[in-house]
């Protein structure tokens, strides 16, 4: 065979070979091609509208709760007002000066901007179930749309057993919506089917938070096989392409280095981003300057990977919170300790945004969110830092714990105590946030919040149905840190604390005693304390009027009126500004006028929550 003639049969050779190449390398890119396309013109998009669903579902739950709690409201006030046409004034009413017509005004007033809030509320809730009915509906239709779209059967498959699944979401949505709109009725009503139609509307929740849970599995589950299909064929692809690329490489070494130049370094960051997404990381974005199959099949790698991303912030915002370090304990702890429940010594943290109400009214939807979620992230901060759990926030309010094994046995109190008075300092700082975040240079509302701290034992574990639990705390002690809380605005303070607590963090903290009570739905009295400062921190001027306000109280508590009065209104002549002197003023005034209560032994019955 002459040279020539072998020149060229190595060139057929290498012809071939590069040919098979590019035929399996097409082949396969083209299958990647036609995984992401279905992910990224059906499934994700898909995934997106299910979570839409979700989201609606849960404003329209969110609709429903603000009705229930206006309708309450109103409630209460009828009740107020039903007092004060039969000459009876309520005792929250009684020392706040206005005569009972101007009263009932007030309450009046409060009413009607109820029962236009309530039907504000109704419309919403109306709207949302049209948003949903409507995201249902164009969820049915994208997948009707993209059934002859799907390139494979699997595919097909997978949509056309979606159908059924939204037709069962929008059946319970539907069955849930009625519930709903039912209790809402029945409570304007006093309907004694209130009870029996919120345990009808938990279970159809329930369910219809199944399905949709069920749908998303589906859809996500294709989602990754789809993705690991792609991911298979890119290897394959990059394999063979490899391996035949260096073989045409020894008889053709320019051509070779030129092919595998132009082929490796986006197939490998591809590969790369792919490892990266495996392992959870979604924050990776690959660059493509070329409109080759790689550079579409990058593009719409990205793609995938922003609606995946999209998927998690989904579930970050409405699904369960729970601290890592519970986590860590419940996957790690062979003996279970943190599952099964058992009593512990813990301290129970309630707080509470003072007027939020009125502060709500004058944000903006969005710019409320905005201001309560800065809120929430500011005062969480110093409790976290300070080893405790958050155990849940119900609207403003927070509630958290502190014990073992977070936190060395007998810390809790002064940990509680040390992150209380920093959420204090810290909403101050919230103060002056307040005109950026309400976009106002004026008329800026004044906030404040209430802490209640109590230490005892309670019980500790992961509570819950056998689907959803919570590791929260259950038992006396949390039902009197939530009555402290409620208690501050009796004394015009920000913190009160239990005696149990006083004790364990007065080693390390200043503290005033407030008063010796009996909180509702308790029959034992507690005394309640008011932290100052860390010891040796707090200015004399205000340890000064700690000695004149405890000595003054001792007057009181011992019943001798006279003196507890010339006692007070000294104190109240030099502090004006301490709401817990003008309380006792208060209180005095209705003993001159009623009387002391009876078998008086410095214990006073608090009857508000």
């Amino acid at each position: 065979m002459k040279i020539p003639q072998k020149i060229f049969g190595i060139a057929i050779l290498v012809f071939m070979i590069m040919g098979s190449t590019i035929l399996y390398s097409t082949y396969k890119l083209y299958g990647v091609s036609r995984e992401i396309k279905s992910l990224a013109e059906v499934f994700i998009p898909l995934s997106d509208q299910l979570a839409d669903i979700d989201i609606q579902i849960v404003e329209q739950e969110l609709d429903v709760e603000r009705s229930e709690k206006h309708i309450v409201e109103a409630k209460l006030i009828d009740e107020e007002l039903k007092e004060l046409a039969a000459g009876i004034v309520p005792e929250h009413l009684s020392v706040s000066g206005n005569t009972v017509d101007q009263q009932i005004a007030h309450l009046n007033e409060q009413r009607a901007l109820l029962t236009t809030k309530i039907k504000i509320e109704e419309g919403e809730f109306i709207k949302r179930e049209q948003q949903v009915d409507a995201a249902i509906k164009k969820a049915e239709k994208l997948v009707e749309q993209s059934v002859e779209r799907v390139a494979t059967s699997q595919g097909r498959e997978t949509l056309l057993s979606i159908i059924p699944l939204l037709k069962t979401v929008d059946l319970q949505h539907s069955n849930l919506h009625a519930q709903q709109a039912i209790l809402i009725e029945a409570m304007k009503t006093d309907s004694p089917l209130q009870h029996e139609l919120e345990e009808l509307i938990e279970k159809e929740d329930r369910e219809l938070q199944s399905a949709v849970k069920t749908t998303w599995l589906k859809v996500a589950r294709f989602t990754e096989r789809s993705a690991l299909v792609a991911e298979e064929h890119e290897r394959q692809a990059l394999l063979v392409s490899v391996w035949l690329t260096i073989v045409a490489g020894l008889l053709a070494l320019v051509v070779s280095l030129f092919v595998i130049r132009g082929m490796l370094k986006p197939l490998r960051n591809l590969m790369a981003a792919t490892g990266q997404v495996e392992s959870g990381d979604l924050t990776g974005v690959i660059s493509s300057d070329t409109s080759d199959e790689i550079g579409d099949l990058t593009r719409r790698f990205n793609s995938m990977v922003e609606g995946l991303r999209k998927t998690e912030e989904i579930k970050d915002k409405f699904g369960q919170y729970v601290d890592p370090r519970v986590v860590s304990g419940l996957i790690g702890d062979p003996d279970m300790e943190l599952v099964n429940g058992e009593k512990k010594v813990v301290s129970v943290f309630f707080s509470d945004l003072v007027n939020f109400t009125g502060i709500s009214e004058r944000f903006t939807p969005a710019g409320l969110v905005k201001m309560v979620n800065r809120y929430l992230t500011m005062m969480s901060q110093p409790i976290t830092a300070n080893h405790g759990l958050i155990d849940k926030y119900i609207g403003d309010a927070i509630m958290a714990f502190w014990t073992t094994p977070f936190c060395t046995d007998g810390d809790q109190a002064s940990l509680a105590v040390e992150a209380a008075l920093k959420d204090v300092e810290l909403i101050k700082q919230l103060q002056a946030e307040l005109p950026e975040l309400m976009g106002l240079r004026k008329d800026i509302p004044q906030i404040g919040m209430r802490i209640g701290l109590a230490t005892g034992e309670a019980l500790v574990g992961s509570i819950g149905s056998d689907t959803t639990k919570n590791y929260t705390v259950m038992g006396d002690t949390v039902n009197l840190g939530s009555r402290l809380e409620g208690a501050n605005k009796n004394y015009g303070t920000h913190v009160l604390v239990c005696e149990r607590t006083y004790q364990m963090a007065s080693v390390r903290f200043e503290f005033r005693k407030i008063d010796k009570i009996i909180v509702t739905g308790k029959t034992e009295p507690v005394s309640i304390y008011e932290p100052l400062g860390p010891l040796g921190d707090v200015e004399q001027s205000v340890l000064d009027q700690k000695d004149d306000f405890e000595a003054s109280l001792a007057a009181f508590h011992n019943g001798d009126w006279a003196a507890a009065r010339t006692a007070f209104q000294t104190y109240h002549d030099a502090y004006p500004e301490d709401g817990a002197g003008q309380t006792y003023l208060y209180r005095l005034d209705a003993i001159d006028r009623d009387g002391p209560p009876q078998n008086w032994a410095g214990v006073w019955q608090l009857h508000s929550k």
